[in-house]
C-alpha cells in the first residue's frame, strides 16, 4: 500500500515502481499472447498489453507531477516484493516454454488474479491511491484531482481486464468440456476382459 508517512519523491519512487510492473506485465500478456495456440483469445491479452502500457505512461506523468522519482529496479523489487517474484517467475516459464497449453494458460491467468498477482495488486494500489489523493494534496500542497479521471481510467480498465480474463477461462475451459466429449478417454480396469478365451470354442 501507499505510505503517507513517506515525502512526495517517496510517494513518487512508488508510482514509479507501480510504472515498471505495469510494463512488466504487458511485456508478460504480449509474450503470453505469442505463446499460445487459441487464436480466439490473443487479441485480448493483446488489449490487455497495449493498456498496461498506457498505464504506465499514466503513472509516470503523476510521479514526475508529484516529485523527483529516482527508484532503482532492484528497490522496486523490494517494495513490490511477492507481486514482482510472481510476475518475474509466471514470466521466465511462459518465455522458456516453446508454446503454453490451455492448461498452462489457465493456471497463468488464475496465478495473475490471485492476491499475489500483478493484476489484483495494481487494481488495489490505482483505487487506493485516487481514494488518497485529496489528502496528498492536501498534505503536500499540490493539485491531483486533474489526474482523477486518469486514474479512473486505470481502475475502469483492470476492472474490465479482470471481466475479459475471466471470460477467457470459461471459454477455455467450455472448449476443454467440448474436445473431450467428442474425443472421450476410455478406461478399462481389467484389459484382459476383452481377450476372448481360447478355450472352449468350438471348430
Amino acid at each position: 500500500m501507499i505510505d503517507m508517512s513517506s515525502d512526495v519523491d517517496g510517494i513518487a519512487d512508488f508510482l514509479s515502481c507501480l510504472a515498471n510492473l505495469e510494463r512488466k506485465n504487458s511485456y508478460l500478456f504480449r509474450v503470453l499472447s505469442e505463446k499460445i495456440d487459441c487464436f480466439s483469445v490473443k487479441p485480448f491479452l493483446l488489449k490487455i498489453a497495449d493498456d498496461n502500457n498506457k498505464h504506465a505512461s499514466i503513472l509516470v506523468e503523476i510521479s514526475l507531477h508529484i516529485g523527483n522519482p529516482n527508484v532503482k529496479i532492484k528497490e522496486c523489487k523490494k517494495k513490490l516484493s511477492v507481486v514482482c517474484k510472481n510476475t518475474e517467475m509466471i514470466l521466465k516459464k511462459i518465455k522458456d516454454a516453446d508454446n503454453v497449453t490451455v492448461d498452462e494458460l489457465l493456471d497463468y491467468l488464475e496465478l495473475l488474479e490471485g492476491s499475489g498477482g500483478a493484476v489484483q495488486y495494481l487494481l488495489v494500489q490505482a483505487e487506493t491511491f485516487l481514494f488518497m489523493s485529496n489528502e496528498i494534496s492536501r498534505l503536500y500542497g499540490m493539485e491531483l484531482s486533474k489526474f482523477d479521471e486518469l486514474l479512473n481510467e486505470i481502475v475502469r480498465d483492470i476492472e474490465e481486464h479482470i471481466e475479459v480474463l475471466e471470460t477467457i477461462k470459461r471459454t477455455l475451459l467450455e472448449e476443454q468440456n467440448k474436445n473431450q466429449e467428442k474425443h472421450p478417454v476410455f478406461k478399462y480396469q481389467n484389459p484382459d476382459a476383452w481377450i476372448t478365451p481360447i478355450s472352449g470354442r468350438e471348430d
